[in-house]
């Protein structure tokens, strides 16, 4: 007889719990099939974080800080510039890792390493920049003369949101590039490599009479996955776009042109003359300018808290004309250079007396620095507009001093050339000269490359020989770390003693920047009224 074998029931059980094994796999198997595609992205991620962290915190963040600095950038301007280029490094890195991976045959869509990226160095950005500024930011502030700014904290979200798009969209541009240069550069090598191996080691298909024999991961429908690329492109473009509105529309550029803190904090509180407003008023006006061949030119009016009250109406105040820098506008002495602010607290606490501030916009018709001077040409005779048709169109309409005793000219920068050149060229127009962060021999195309007309603009040509500009009183301001005006202020302020003219010589610790010419008007406005 023969005899039925006993391990029948074993081999079973064997094949049951083989098969609930990999019953409960399944799933899993799927799960890691599904999370393949994404593993470009989390390379990009990785990459651009790791990449990011070392840019950040080396020597190359510091170092290329002071590379900007260098080129005339203050310190904060330097540090935001450098981390956004940091970020497009960082996300380029990001994204040509992630291409070496979609190489090695994961997935072929270069869409997927860009959010990868992007995201990675934005995190970057947050944690090595953004915080940072945010906490400086939170320190108090005060104004030149000592007096608390208090912060708007909206302001602070509005820039730190603004600094972050900024930071996204050099990213996209960084993760951009970098994904075609890994299409073009990383990706040969690495197919190359991955065909050798395939050749060397070929694929096994292992059978089992227990394995699956059905694809576990289905491929979706052909309609059903284009449909969700498209909806996928057009979620990251109107991301895309709106992030990009929001940085056209948001000021950005202001946080390079004046400082990244612009605006962020308020008017220091003072306890206003009794009876007057708080503050002057800022109105915007225009004229056509015969120097100017019938251009329009427009310009913004500070005009003091008295100005439209009963009490004023009899008043004429001294003017100040403010003179912008290159490149710049008519409202950069408001914007960056809280000219309006620093008058209001001065005439709040008594220290001066209430003047009217004339900002006019010096910009060409060509597009050129127009240097605040007549052309060689005779083209565009900006001086002559605001020496005769700007002050004799302010004189008519405002209630001013119409005398030179009474009527002074500044700037910064291009501006400080302007102001010192107009006024030693009419010392009957202006009695007080105001130059900030400014040089004093002509530069620049608009003066024909003629030597006798170059040297006819140059201040520190013209005034050891222009007596009748000796009655002028000069205010010249520099930075120590500014150069070469700091150079430039210190040779024409040797001229001045050499000549024996009295002048004040303003020097801060600083750069070329408006946190040096906000201090620098302050005090000016000061010296003003003990000039007279």
């Amino acid at each position: 007889m023969n005899r039925v074998p006993t391990n029948i029931p074993r081999i079973e059980s064997i094949i049951s719990f083989y098969n609930e094994a990999l019953a409960m796999l399944k799933p899993l198997r799927i799960s890691m099939q599904q999370c393949l595609p994404f593993l470009p992205v989390l390379a990009a991620l990785l990459f651009a974080l790791l990449g990011g962290a070392l840019l950040f915190n080396t020597g190359v963040y510091s170092g290329l800080i002071a590379a900007i600095i260098n080129t005339g950038f203050d310190e904060l301007r330097a540090q935001l510039l450098a981390a956004l280029l940091l970020t497009v490094v960082a996300a380029l890195i990001g994204a040509a890792a992630g291409s070496m991976v979609e190489a090695a045959g994961v997935t072929t869509s270069w869409k997927r390493r860009l959010p990868g990226a992007i995201l990675g160095t934005g995190l970057v950005f947050y944690f090595s920049y953004l915080t940072g500024f945010i906490q400086l930011q939170m320190q108090p502030t005060r104004d030149p003369g000592g007096n608390l700014e208090p912060l708007i904290g909206n302001a602070l979200l509005h820039t730190s949101l603004l600094m972050l798009a900024l930071a996204l969209l050099s990213a996209f541009m960084g993760a951009s590039i970098g994904s075609a240069l890994g299409d073009i550069l990383l990706n040969p090598p690495v197919k190359l490599v991955k065909f050798a191996w395939q050749r060397i080691h070929p694929a096994r298909v292992r059978t089992s009479p227990l394995s699956v024999r059905k694809e576990i991961l289905e491929q979706p429908p052909s309609v059903a996955r284009a449909v969700r690329g498209m909806v996928a492109d057009w979620l990251g473009a109107a991301t895309l776009v709106v992030i990009l509105l929001f940085v056209l529309t948001g000021g950005a550029s202001d946080l390079l042109i004046f400082s990244p803190d612009v605006g962020l904090h308020q008017p220091p509180a003072i306890k206003h003359i009794v009876g007057l407003p708080a503050h002057g008023t800022i109105v915007a006006d225009s004229l056509v300018s015969p120097a100017l061949k019938g251009q329009k030119k427009p310009f913004l009016v500070y005009l003091p808290p008295s100005y439209a009250t009963p009490q004023g109406q009899t008043k004429r105040y001294p003017v100040l004309y403010l003179l912008h820098g290159s490149p710049g506008s008519d409202k950069d002495w408001f914007s960056g250079g809280k000219a309006d602010q620093s008058a209001d607290t001065l005439i709040a606490q008594g220290k001066i007396p209430e003047l009217i501030m004339i900002l006019p916009d010096g910009n060409s018709r060509s597009g050129r620095p127009g240097e605040w001077g007549n052309s060689f040409d005779q083209q565009e005779n900006i001086e002559t507009y605001v020496a005769s048709d700007l002050v004799k169109y302010v004189d008519a309409k405002y209630r001013t001093i119409a005398q030179p005793a009474d009527r002074g000219i500044g700037g910064n920068s291009m501006g400080g050339f302007g102001a010192i050149n107009i006024a030693i060229h009419h010392p009957d127009v202006f009695g007080f000269a105001i130059s900030l962060g400014g040089y004093f021999r002509a530069e620049g195309g608009i003066w024909g490359n003629n030597p006798a007309y170059m040297r006819a603009n140059s201040p520190i040509d013209v005034l050891p020989t222009d007596k009748a500009a000796w009655r002028l009183q000069m205010y010249i301001g520099a930075a120590t770390k500014d150069q070469p005006y700091y150079t430039y202020a210190k040779q024409f302020v040797a001229e001045l003693d050499r000549l024996l003219l009295p002048y004040q010589f303003d020097v801060q610790s600083g750069y070329h920047s408006w946190k040096i010419w906000q201090t620098q008007i302050y005090n000016a406005l000061l010296w003003l009224h003990r000039g007279k």
